[in-house]
């Protein structure tokens, strides 16, 4: 079963969420985020710049995470973006 573009939405809303709430995700749940992100780039329906920039940052915070030896610091060095990226992920839905 595909996912619409809606439930893609609502689940990378969803991720976040737990990010912003628990510092001890794993690089493969930051991976999940990079490869959800960039599903939801590549299906060119939403236009909107602002949710083109939000999915690029969330694209990289999840490639930067899968990456990093420190998950908590890199979690929460991103702590302000999350509000942001989860409302206008949400304005899109």
């Amino acid at each position: 079963m595909q996912l619409s573009i809606q439930n893609k939405l609502q689940l990378l809303c969803d991720i976040l969420d737990e990010h912003q709430t628990d510092s001890s995700v794993s690089p493969n749940e930051h991976a999940q985020l990079e490869r959800l992100a960039a599903s939801i780039l590549a299906q060119k329906e939403l236009s909107d710049q602002d949710i083109q920039n939000v999915l690029t940052s969330i694209h990289l915070y999840g490639k930067e995470g899968a990456a990093s030896s420190d998950l908590a610091k890199h979690i929460d060095n991103h702590q302000d973006q999350f509000r942001n990226w989860i409302d206008t992920v949400q304005q899109n839905l």
